[in-house]
């Protein structure tokens, strides 16, 4: 049985791919700090657990965007 993402969740995916396209173009430390808050909400959403590996990369992607976010403040 396949399960389709809730609109809300696909809209996030969607905000987060536009997230991404605009940080490859203007990086800064708020952009990085946004791109993590949207990861956060997708990991927390109840979609998610029906989403098959995306799960495992959401979250190393957040992981990654923190950790970005705190060293671009720092430089």
């Amino acid at each position: 049985m396949c399960l389709t993402a809730s609109n809300e969740f696909t809209y996030m995916e969607s905000w987060l791919v536009m997230l991404l396209t605009t940080y490859n173009n203007n990086p800064s430390s708020g952009l990085a700090k946004t791109i993590s808050f949207y990861l956060t909400k997708l990991l927390h959403h109840d979609d998610i657990n029906f989403s098959g590996n995306k799960r495992c990369e959401y979250l190393a992607m957040q992981r990654y965007w923190q950790w970005h976010a705190v060293n671009k403040e720092a430089s």
